[in-house]
Parts: structure tokens; C-alpha cells; sequence
């Protein structure tokens, strides 16, 4: 009987291990307390201006990396931030902005496609007849690739194939 308690409060104690672990968030706490007070992004874009120097976290999709001598851009599609600070898929939102670190960022690495979470000051920048929403990256985080596994073809013999 004491072996079923110990099996059963090894596993609850191991489910809520794993919850633990599964819910931090690799955006540091003070960022995402910073960031509960800041303006939409609606706002931001609007009048960037207004917001300049001020502290922001956006996130979104890599459309562009360009490294230049002396820092990299990333043009960056916007999308709302979940709780632990990843963007979201699906987003009616395909406005942008324009992300400047004085670091080299990889193309090959910071990648189109990939998702990314940044912290920084807002600034703007003249494209033309319009001021496009500039962020100076503090902190970037570009978030892990999906695993997708392979839809190929198996022959379907394994451990449950007589059962």
C-alpha cells in the first residue's frame, strides 16, 4: 500500500513539475511588468512621436533582416503577444515595424518566418510620406522553431502492432 502512495505522489508531484516548467516565460519578469502599462500597438503606430524613448514590447514575424556595418534591422510583422510573451499565430494585424540593434543578427538565424519577441525605446523613422514605428532593441528573443514531424509514409509495425 505505501508503494501506491509513493507511485501516486511521484506522479502528481511530477504533473506539477512539468506545469511549472511548461508555464515560465524566457522574457525576464521586469519586461513583461513594464509592459503591462504600455499603449496598443494601434496607438504607437499612429503616432510614434508621441511615444518616443519610451519602453515597449512587440513581438511578430521576421519579414526582413538586413545587416548593415554598423547595426542589423529586421522588418518585423506585428502580432499580439500571449501571456508568456510569444506571438501569436493567427493575427488580423499585418501592420509593421522596423526593429535597429547595434548587434550582428544572423540572417541565416534571424530568418523570415521566424517568430520574435523585442524590448525597446520607440522612435520613428520617415518611409516616404508616412513615420514608420522604429523600435532600439534593449532585448530580442526569437523563439524556438515549431517541431513538425514528417508526414511520410510508415509501415506501421511497432510496439502496438499486435495489440
Amino acid at each position: 500500500m505505501k508503494s501506491v502512495n509513493k507511485i501516486a505522489c511521484c506522479f502528481f508531484f511530477g504533473i506539477f513539475f512539468y506545469a511549472l516548467i511548461a508555464s515560465a516565460s524566457p522574457i525576464p519578469k521586469e519586461i513583461r511588468r513594464e509592459a503591462k502599462n504600455q499603449p496598443s500597438f494601434e496607438l504607437l503606430l499612429k503616432n510614434p512621436e508621441s511615444f518616443k524613448n519610451r519602453s515597449v514590447l512587440l513581438g511578430g514575424v521576421i519579414i526582413e533582416n538586413t545587416p548593415l556595418e554598423d547595426r542589423t534591422e529586421l522588418l518585423i510583422e506585428h502580432r499580439e503577444l500571449g501571456n508568456s510573451g510569444k506571438p501569436k499565430y493567427s493575427s488580423k494585424n499585418k501592420k509593421r515595424f522596423t526593429v535597429v540593434t547595434k548587434d550582428f543578427l544572423d540572417p541565416e538565424i534571424y530568418a523570415q518566418g521566424r517568430l520574435i519577441t523585442v524590448y525597446g525605446k520607440v522612435g520613428s523613422l520617415q518611409k516616404g510620406k508616412e513615420k514608420q514605428l522604429l523600435l532600439y532593441a534593449n532585448f530580442i528573443y526569437l523563439w524556438p522553431e515549431d517541431f513538425i514531424p514528417s508526414s511520410g509514409w510508415y509501415l506501421g509495425i511497432g510496439p502496438g502492432f499486435f495489440f
